[in-house]
């Protein structure tokens, strides 16, 4: 299972950051850390890498996100 380490970069605009948080919550795939200042950790658990590839995809898409790092991924556990 892909495991990913993102950072994502959220609006300056207090409104539209709590309102992407709130989307960032109900995302299962992700575990969300404190945010700091524009900046939220996250850890995305999916089951392929492809999904992982979606789930960022769909992250950028949602109202108040700036930006998205990906940090690390870890697919050590997946069969060549």
């Amino acid at each position: 299972m892909p495991i990913s380490a993102l950072v994502i970069t959220l609006s300056d605009e207090p409104g539209a950051r709590e309102r992407a948080c709130r989307a960032l919550a109900g995302e299962a795939a992700l575990s969300l850390g404190l945010p700091s200042g524009s900046r939220l950790p996250a850890v995305a658990e999916t089951e392929t890498l492809l999904a992982g590839e979606e789930l960022v995809e769909r992250v950028l898409r949602v109202d108040g996100v700036d930006f998205v790092d990906v940090v690390s991924v870890d697919f050590s556990d997946l069969e060549a």
